[in-house]
């Protein structure tokens, strides 16, 4: 699996890292993963620097009405984007542009960036 996932409980807070290309089912099958640990309403992080999510924006779209048809979909805690600033992020920009008014979505170039804006926008206070 392209993805790597590691959730902490304890700060609530997901970083799914993909490693090489991730294609559609196997992103579809992150969201699943999240559902399965409980973590829908955690903030996330999702790190690209090290690979690339290979989809399109068809694919993109039915990925968003996907999650928005599960049930307590309105819990989706925040989303951060970690991408690599010398390559274009068409996925992370299709995902933030449907997404943004249901829950914040913001794209970084930095992992520091990201989790400092997922500290400030979060409406569940990590535990620490």
């Amino acid at each position: 699996m392209p993805i790597h996932l590691d959730v902490s409980h304890l700060d609530r807070i997901v970083i799914a890292v993909v490693i090489g290309d991730a294609n559609a089912e196997e992103v579809t099958d992150l969201g699943r993963r999240f559902s399965a640990a409980g973590t829908r309403h955690y903030r996330k992080i999702l790190d690209t620097t090290a690979g690339t999510l290979v989809m399109n924006d068809a694919e993109v779209a039915v990925l968003v009405a996907n999650l928005r048809a599960r049930p307590k979909a309105d819990a989706r805690g925040p989303l951060a984007f970690v991408v690599d600033p010398k390559r274009a992020a068409p996925v992370a920009e299709k995902y933030a542009e449907l997404t943004t008014a249901e829950r914040p979505v913001k794209i970084f170039h930095s992992l520091h960036a990201a989790r400092r804006w997922l500290d400030e926008h979060s409406t569940i206070e990590p535990r620490r």
